[in-house]
């Protein structure tokens, strides 16, 4: 199980990596330039603590030669004198300026008689800094911090290069990301559509591809540079001093492992909110859509509870992912503590205890690696604690790709024209299943001359809806085949055998648009008067013109000037208008009133008359004068005829018949 779970990890993060590099790869060059930026501000960043240290170190002999130059007069005068000490002592000319030497290589008992006659506050290593350099020159440390400040403008000024380059680069692979992923979505096929919530498809746009774009303009900028700056920081450590180097690390392998414990629990907590705010976005979007079902069944706190037991699922997640993330900064910020603690206290051992180090140039060591010591955990704080955004880029990336993997509906190559219907349409033993071992289809046999009206009809789940999806390629049979003219469809192209097949579904869609837009949606080049005319057959045309704006008025399916059975004319005025060649009505009068229903029944045998038709009713009214009736149960069909055929066989459509005639 264990194995599983790894290789899915390794399958996610490699999805993620291939969805970048495709998104990306397009700005090579960009790249380029970036990374010697980078490079260059790493390496800006890298040599600050030197110059700095080295800055301290001429500080210090400044401040040293300084403090005895003050006493120049009494130290060289005591210098003379021991001079002449030594001179009677060792039987040589000694003079004051070879005094620090000699006496270092006197027993110390010599020593210490010499010395106390050196004025206060003066020891041996101060009178050599006058022997050797009797100036005190401030030059080199202010030349030093002159360096200092130049690097450290240069460091800015690079990062803000390559971050303007890395923004720019951002913008717009984020928008072809935008523009790919739309345009995959409408490649999909319907079964697409039929397995994933509205919620979950919207929460890909928004949140995935929010969480990408924040992670490519912050985090990852962040974690090429803080690793870039980890390796240097490595190098010129030790390149420097090798004993300071391997106190600056000596913990660091406990704060690895620690972070590597806490970015793993990030991790899996990243995943878990992922899928809750999914889930959360799909329950809002179904609500939000069923709401007037909501209010009129009054259950307002139900939905209230469901949302809250959503929402609640979603906090402990994301407090869940913020708070191991949160972890480690703090932890990280401890341990670089505790290094800048062991590199003083152990690099003053090693001063104190090296005779060949003077106190400047110790001084100046300690200094530099204290720098080097934050330098050195600032990356891997930095890197971790963006690991929890970067995480979400890895989640976002993986869920787009699978979307992107996802198989687009099959177009043949060099598929025939469809031209339109000359002789027929033939079923033949047409098997389907939308689910493996689940058929809802079986042997359906369906045989319709050119210019027929069939009507399908038969209780809820006997497969009705899906001849009318098989028939448009919505989905493709497992079995049998769908045959126009005795040419099976999935050889022909499938724009063209689309733009001959037209649909009324049962639940109408008004587009954000006018009026016109949404009759001639689909066929922009209609003129006002084609549009009129199909709006006349549906008997809408008289209604549009009441209103102030006539067919300019503004509309969308959530804000509607019709009710949904004017939605439904609006609807076939659209199909009519494209002129198809076979028509299929799915429940086109389920949602009407009575009014309505007669209108819309006379809108149907205006756009029914001379072209070959399928229609999927409920009330067995709006059929009685199909050419062809095919009762379908439990994915066969029992029965076959005209309606008094069946009406006079007394079987299954009889039964249904009668009911529908006592209840109306």
């Amino acid at each position: 199980m264990e194995n599983t779970k790894n290789m899915k990890k390794t399958s996610d993060t490699g999805r993620a990596i291939r969805f970048f590099y495709l998104y990306l790869k397009k700005y090579k060059l960009q790249f380029v330039v970036i990374l010697i930026f980078i490079i260059a501000a790493t390496w800006l960043q890298v040599i600050a603590p030197s110059l700095l240290g080295d800055a301290i170190t001429n500080l210090t002999k400044y401040v040293q030669a300084y403090f005895v130059h003050q006493r120049a007069g009494q130290s060289q005068q005591a210098l003379q004198q021991i001079a002449a000490q030594l001179s009677q002592m060792t039987h040589q000319s000694v003079s004051w300026q070879q005094v620090p030497e000699v006496v270092k290589h006197l027993p110390e008992a010599a020593q210490s008689q010499i010395t106390s006659h050196l004025p206060k506050g003066t020891t041996l290593d101060l009178l050599k800094t006058v022997a050797t350099s009797p100036k005190a020159d401030i030059s080199s440390f202010m030349t030093g911090m002159w360096k200092l400040l130049a690097t450290y403008i240069a460091t800015g000024v690079s990062m803000l290069i390559y971050t303007l380059l890395f923004s720019r680069i951002v913008a717009h692979s984020t928008n072809r990301m935008r523009k790919g992923l739309f345009g995959k979505l409408e490649r999909l096929t319907i079964s697409y559509f039929d397995r994933h919530q509205d919620g979950d498809i919207l929460a890909r746009f928004t949140s995935d591809l929010d969480n990408i774009q924040n992670t490519l303009n912050q985090a990852l900028v962040s974690v090429i540079s803080n690793g870039a700056l980890f390796i240097g920081v490595l190098i010129q450590m030790f390149h420097k001093d090798t004993k300071f180097a391997l106190l600056t690390v000596s913990v660091s392998w406990i704060a690895i492992i620690a972070a590597f414990i806490i970015v793993r629990q990030a991790k899996k907590s990243t995943d878990r909110q992922q899928e809750e705010v999914s889930q959360l976005n799909a329950y809002m979007d179904e609500k939000i859509s069923g709401q007037k079902a909501i209010i009129v069944e009054g259950l307002q706190e139900d939905s209230v509870a469901g949302f809250l037991s959503h929402n609640e699922k979603v906090k402990k997640r994301t407090f869940a992912a913020q708070a191991w993330s949160g972890m480690i900064f703090p932890l990280m910020n401890g341990f670089q503590l505790l290094t800048i603690a062991i590199v003083i206290f152990g690099g003053t051992s090693i001063v104190l205890n090296d005779n060949n180090t003077s106190l400047a140039v110790g001084l100046g060591l300690i200094v530099a690696f204290v720098q080097y010591a934050q330098t050195y955990y600032n990356p891997i704080m930095q890197v971790s604690s963006n690991f929890g955004q970067l995480q979400l880029a890895i989640t976002g990336a993986t869920r787009l790709n699978v979307m992107f993997d996802e198989p687009e509906e099959i177009r043949p190559e060099n598929g025939k024209e469809f031209t339109g219907i000359k002789e027929g349409v033939q079923i033949e033993h047409l098997d389907f299943e939308y689910l493996p071992g689940k058929p809802v289809l079986r042997d359906v046999n369906i045989d319709v001359k050119k210019g027929q009206m069939v009507a399908l009809v038969g209780p809820t789940g006997s497969g009705k809806t899906t001849v009318m999806n098989l028939m448009n390629r919505f989905y493709d049979v497992n079995g049998g085949a769908v045959k126009f003219d005795g040419t099976d469809i999935r050889e022909f192209d499938l724009d063209s055998l689309r733009s001959k097949v037209g649909i009324v579904l049962q639940e109408s869609v008004l587009f954000d648009g006018t009026i016109a837009d949404n009759i001639k949606f689909g066929k922009q080049d209609a003129t006002q008067e084609e549009i009129e005319t199909v709006a006349k057959t549906t008997h809408i045309h008289e209604f549009i013109m009441s209103l102030p704006e006539g067919y300019e008025t503004h509309v969308s399916d959530e804000e509607s000037v019709f009710s949904v059975g004017q939605k439904q004319q609006i609807s076939i005025a659209r199909t009519i208008l494209t002129n198809p060649d076979l028509l299929i009505l799915d429940e086109a009068t389920s949602n009407v009133d009575t009014v309505t229903e007669q209108q819309i029944q006379w809108a149907m045998e205006a756009a029914i008359a001379g072209r070959t038709s399928f229609v999927i009713a409920h009330r067995l009214k709006t059929i009685l004068n199909a050419d062809k009736i095919v009762v379908l149960k439990d994915g066969q069909v029992i029965e076959e005829g005209n309606h008094h055929e069946l009406v006079a066989q007394g079987g299954f459509y009889a039964e249904l018949y009668h009911n529908q005639f006592v209840f109306e």
